[in-house]
């Protein structure tokens, strides 16, 4: 049985799929009419599966090898191509690797210093909140602050789970809606899910794709939060809702977003159009039996992903081919095997050799003959 490896081969069949995959997403999420047909959730299932994909570029035990035609085989002669003595594939992967310590690096130093920050950050309980949320079904598991650090509500932790608020005085109802689309964002793990993307974008520096994704990615995230809030609202409620939100993306303008952070709006003004237009259209979907079958059609569907991998064909010059008397060459013309009781015999012009069942199978799996 194949073992689990990567290769050079698995790395490019995962670049070459995910980046398809997430172009073809990216163009249909852009348009509105997409929600319609599906929920957010199968949406942000969909990018999910490209970055589980990227994620893992290898060969599983049952991929199987499928030659690559003449065009596939001039491109892997680039990557072989010598430099010197060193092929290009690893001059490329020197400096990918290099390319993505350096990110990596920077974005544990940047998450460094925003735990620090709010480490430093004066805070206190906001009780009159804690206790809302509470009723709102957060069973008391997630904290609510104050500080006078924080230009716009948001909420941090992957672990010990908070949400911060501005030193502003809210009425009920505008604290009862930043609460519950915080709290969404907790309820759904977006923060580690946000890490666990920007790590591998720090990966995947040099692809422009994922970086559109990812930004995507946390606008499906913040769709998402909008419709669980405004699903069973009256149209005033929701435009009291979305007057909440525009004054949120007043007061984050020329505020300091931290690493690994989810806001109430921390986007441009086209992605907030964007929410509007979507908490505003009553066609929406937000059917749960919808994204479980999506869930269970992109986990075949990343199975399958795995069930081939295409590999170069190359056939060496016949020129190049040193035979002597005792060399023969197989073809499906020239030999065959005979099976006599329990041994296997090979003939090859007008020669007989005794061969063992496992060389029967492996010829007959390489093709050698028929």
């Amino acid at each position: 049985m194949r073992k689990m490896q990567i290769s050079l081969f698995s790395v490019l069949m995962t670049i070459f799929w995910s980046s398809l995959l997430m172009l073809v997403f990216l163009f249909f999420r852009t348009r509105v009419s997409l929600l319609h047909i599906c929920s957010i959730q199968t949406v942000i299932l969909l990018y999910l599966f490209c970055a589980v994909r990227m994620a893992l570029p290898m060969e599983l035990p049952w991929t199987k090898e499928v030659v690559g035609g003449a065009f596939y085989r001039k491109i892997c002669n680039i990557f072989y191509y010598e430099t010197g003595s060193v092929p290009f594939y690893e001059i490329l992967l020197t400096l990918w690797a290099g390319g993505s310590a350096c990110s990596l690096i920077r974005y544990y130093l940047q998450y460094r210093r925003a735990i620090a920050c709010l480490r430093e950050m004066p805070q206190t309980e906001d009780e009159a909140g804690r206790d809302m949320l509470k009723k709102l079904g957060s069973g008391g598991s997630v904290g609510v602050y104050r500080s006078d650090r924080v230009r716009s509500p948001c909420c941090i932790g992957i672990l010990k789970k908070k949400i911060l608020l501005p030193e502003k005085e809210y009425s009920d109802k505008e604290l009862r809606y930043i609460l519950l689309h915080e709290y969404t964002h907790l309820k759904h793990n977006d923060i580690l899910l946000k890490v666990l993307i920007r790590i591998l974008c720090g990966i995947y520096w040099w692809n422009p794709i994922l970086y559109r994704m990812k930004k995507d990615l946390n606008q499906s995230m913040e769709i998402r939060c909008d419709l669980s809030v405004t699903g069973r609202l009256e149209d005033a409620e929701r435009a009291d809702y979305l007057s909440v939100i525009l004054s949120a993306f007043r007061e984050s303008r020329d505020a300091t977003s931290f690493a690994g952070a989810a806001g109430l709006a921390e986007e441009h003004s086209e992605s907030l159009l964007e929410r509007f237009r979507v908490v505003a259209d009553r066609k929406i979907v937000q059917e749960r039996k919808a994204g479980i079958l999506a869930g269970a059609v992109l986990f075949l569907v990343l199975i399958m992903s795995y069930s081939f991998i295409i590999q170069p064909k190359y056939e060496a010059p016949v020129s190049e081919i040193e035979t002597d008397e005792n060399t023969y060459i197989m073809d499906g013309d020239n030999t065959y095997i005979i099976k006599r009781d329990d041994t296997y015999i090979l003939h090859t012009v007008n020669t007989e050799v005794v061969i063992s069942e496992e060389a029967v199978k492996m010829l007959l799996e390489d093709g050698f003959i028929r």
